[in-house]
């Protein structure tokens, strides 16, 4: 979800607080998500799935983030839980030396097309239960930040919810990135897995291979539902929300791989990507990058 005047629409201001209260319904809490909200904001060991990479446990709320403010450069794993009402991603940039939070929320204020001095990284997106994001980070300036509105239409990141990070020089021997088991190809305007996308726990390697960024969310579908209701539901959300949020990843540029960790029961998805297009502003979803995918 590139961020720019046009990307801050109130669809998604609309959308987001429905689908935290209709998650419960949909039974999206779980002991693991529970469980990592309690978890304090560290860098620490990754676990087996992940061996030499480091762990940053984030916690967000409304409407801030606690993480770590430096963290050593490498393979890192980002572990979300949100404590907060309204549903959080974490939008990572990392900036030209120099730049900070400062920097960045002026342009936001001030609008217009994304400065050259900020270059999008990725980060894991919304949602209601617990995934991980993965990728290796460059030692610079970072700024997390997160760009999903509130009911009242004003991002979060106007509300204070931004944070620098230093990423700092790593002396170790790089790590192997994680094994995944399948492979989703961002692209102009499509979805594409390398095999069927079956239930259970999968570490899903993500690579944009379209000209311009690429993000993905995805929701499980109730029953009956289409990703054009989740569309629809998204630009007038009236009665139960049509799905569950489970995460994906926030924009990465074209030629950068990234991994997703998250465990997927059985059902119908919808995969949206809501990134305005270079050309003519319109949300990719306009022109295809809309995708149900059974998992069975």
């Amino acid at each position: 979800m590139i961020i720019s005047v046009r990307r801050i629409v109130p669809s998604r201001a609309s959308m987001l607080p429905a689908l935290v209260a209709g998650s419960l319904v949909l039974g999206a809490s779980s002991a693991d998500a529970q469980a990592a909200a309690k978890a304090s904001p560290r860098v620490v060991a990754s676990s087996r799935a992940i061996v030499a990479a480091n762990v940053v446990n984030i916690v967000t709320t409304d409407y801030a983030f606690d993480m770590p403010a430096s963290i050593p450069a490498g393979l890192t794993t980002m572990r979300p839980s949100n404590k907060g009402k309204e549903l959080h991603h974490v939008y990572l940039v990392k900036v030209d030396a120099g730049r900070s939070s400062k920097d960045v929320l002026a342009w936001m204020k001030a609008g217009g097309p994304p400065p050259k001095w900020m270059r999008p990284v990725g980060g894991p997106n919304a949602s209601a239960g617990v995934t991980e994001f993965t990728s290796t980070l460059a030692a610079g300036s970072y700024v997390a930040l997160c760009v999903i509105p509130s009911p009242d239409g004003v991002p979060h990141v106007m509300k204070g919810m931004l944070k620098d990070v230093q990423v700092t020089p790593s002396t170790t021997a790089p790590a192997a990135p994680p094994k995944a088991d399948v492979t989703l190809t961002l692209k102009d305007y499509d979805f594409v897995f390398s095999k069927p996308l079956s239930p259970g726990k999968h570490v899903i390697a993500v690579t944009n291979a379209g000209p311009q960024p690429h993000e993905f969310f995805f929701a499980k579908l109730a029953p009956g539902k289409t990703p054009a209701e989740m569309a629809a539901f998204a630009e007038k959300p009236v009665g139960a929300p049509p799905g569950m949020p489970m995460g994906g990843i926030t924009d990465i540029l074209p030629g950068d791989t990234v991994y997703l960790t998250v465990t997927v029961p059985a059902g119908e998805y919808a995969f949206i990507c809501f990134d305005p297009d270079a050309k003519d502003g319109k949300p990719h979803l306009v022109h295809g990058m809309i995708k149900q995918i059974s998992v069975k």
